[in-house]
């Protein structure tokens, strides 16, 4: 396949808020229609199946088709590439030659890419911000194109958010209590209910009401300390809905006697205060095709294709953009309101380097940052603060994200500095980031730096992912190099890992 400088037509397809699209296998989500001129319009569409199609239920299957209603010869023969694109290049590259197009025929790949990487241990590069971007380079056969042609389209799944606090739930009066909230009005009524079972353990039941044509729910439900701020999440779930009214919801939460060990983060003033957030997708989506470029000039291009296909077919609801999925220019504008340091009041010292930000940000950020620079601490009176126990790149990094709530291309070396720095700053969402890319990236030889990281910051979660790994892949970490050093090192710790695993083969054996 010639490269970009050669004469080929390349299709850019970029699918915003992929979590959402609606997961069933055999259901597809189609691409905006594009023209190979040189063929009198031929016209063309990708078609991706984010489930898969028949035996590949778990993969990602995408096609290349020539519509029905297409012009021009019989059969088009060409050569073609589809890739899954990230952000410094391509990936998982499949090519196939000499293939002819009849009218209404499509072909492609079954199994582009499973599932499991593409939202698991590849998310942070295959989907950054939730966008998935496939490009497809077409070469026609025995005919020249005129020219290098790229065409870029978009496909943005709406989402709705809803977020509600609940304050001051007095948990120890009635072992159960039930909490009611209108999400969006009195047909979208949600109703919690929290319950102290015998053991001790509190336990959530949610029903969510008017889930019709309801696809994909992100449900959030945390702790919040007497600052108003998240401390603990308790729920943290991604759910595919099938077609149901309602959407019945039961996790367990937390004990009380872990509640009553933090008594003084989690229940300021005696009290249980939750913060719940939703956000909802019924797979209704608008694409258009945002550019056209001939060889390097490029030209907008006012083709707009709101889709309301029967394959993905939902009534009409209205929209909020989720608070997560920020708009690109809003994060573009205040990464260069950092880069640039326009009107920043505040100095971090780092290393030899001296970064100028904005106390604002800080503080809507950061529960830490915001303590300290409302408050008579000498950082406040300074206008300064130096950071001794981090790198540069580390607080840059930091930094980034406190402005733009983007992480970057993550590393086993930069997800523990930032997963320690987000810990220390309090930025909860940077830490769960850092966290899951660790858990995605645990290895025989690294698992051990992991279990001192989660024991060090109390990390229950990551701490359980870590020995249930080293449960799985107990000969071959035992036996490691790294282990061995592991063990001198912390020798309490590997001593309290080893008597987890060995209650969890004596559970196994009963």
């Amino acid at each position: 396949m010639a490269q970009n400088g050669g004469k080929i037509f390349k299709f850019i397809w970029k699918v915003e808020n992929f979590s959402y699209v609606r997961n069933e296998t055999n259901v597809f989500l189609k691409s905006p229609t594009f023209c190979l001129d040189i063929f009198d319009g031929s016209a063309w569409c990708l078609k991706m199946y984010p489930r898969g199609r028949f035996s590949f239920e778990n993969c990602v299957s995408v096609y290349l088709e020539r519509l029905p209603s297409s012009e021009g010869p019989l059969g088009i023969t060409i050569d073609y590439e589809i890739a899954l694109l990230r952000t410094n290049g391509t990936e998982y590259v499949r090519e196939v030659e000499d293939r002819c197009f009849r009218k209404g025929r499509k072909y492609g790949f079954d199994n582009l890419i499973d599932r499991e990487v593409i939202l698991g241990a590849k998310k942070s590069t295959l989907l950054p911000e939730d966008t998935l971007t496939l490009q497809c380079c077409i070469s026609p056969k025995n005919t020249e194109l005129k020219n290098y042609t790229e065409v870029i389209a978009k496909t943005h799944i709406e989402v709705e958010c809803y977020r509600h606090q609940w304050k001051a739930i007095d948990y120890t009066s009635d072992p159960c209590i039930l909490l009611n909230w209108e999400a969006g009005g009195e047909a979208r009524l949600f109703q919690l209910s929290v319950s102290r079972e015998s053991n001790n353990q509190t336990t959530l039941i949610g029903v969510f009401s008017d889930a019709v044509g309801l696809t994909a729910l992100h449900l959030k439900i945390g702790i919040l300390d007497s600052k108003n701020s998240v401390v603990k999440y308790l729920v943290y779930k991604f759910l595919d809905i099938d077609s149901a009214s309602e959407v019945h919801l039961s996790f367990p939460l937390i004990t009380v006697p872990e509640l009553l060990k933090n008594e003084s983060l989690y229940l300021p003033n005696g009290k249980l205060n939750l913060d719940c957030e939703f956000i909802l997708s019924y797979g209704l989506q608008h694409s258009r095709i945002e550019r056209i470029a001939h060889d390097s000039t490029f030209m907008s291009a006012a083709v707009d294709e709101t889709t309301s296909t029967s394959e993905i077919d939902s009534p009409s609801k209205k929209f909020l953009y989720c608070t997560e999925n920020i708009p690109s220019s809003i994060k573009n504008d205040y990464q260069n309101l950092y880069q640039e340091g326009t009107l920043s009041d505040f100095t971090i010292r780092v290393g030899d380097g001296s970064l100028r930000v904005h106390r604002a940000v800080l503080c809507a950020r950061s529960p830490v940052f915001k303590a300290m620079l409302t408050s008579n601490m000498k950082e406040n009176e300074k206008n300064m603060v130096d950071i001794s126990d981090l790198g540069e790149d580390t607080v840059r990094r930091m930094l980034t994200f406190m402005y733009t709530d983007m992480a970057g291309d993550l590393d086993w070396e930069t997800e523990k500095k930032l997963y320690f720095a987000a810990d220390k700053y309090g930025l909860i969402a940077l830490k769960r980031i850092c966290a899951e890319a660790l858990k995605q990236d645990l290895s025989v030889t690294s698992v051990g730096e992991a279990l001192v990281l989660a024991n060090m910051h109390a990390d229950d979660d990551l701490k359980k992912i870590t020995v249930d790994f080293i449960f799985d892949h107990e000969t071959e970490v035992m036996c490691s190099t790294e282990w061995k050093t592991f063990m001198a090192d912390e020798l309490q710790l590997a001593a309290e890992t080893m008597h987890h695993i060995f209650l969890k083969k004596s559970e196994n054996r009963h």
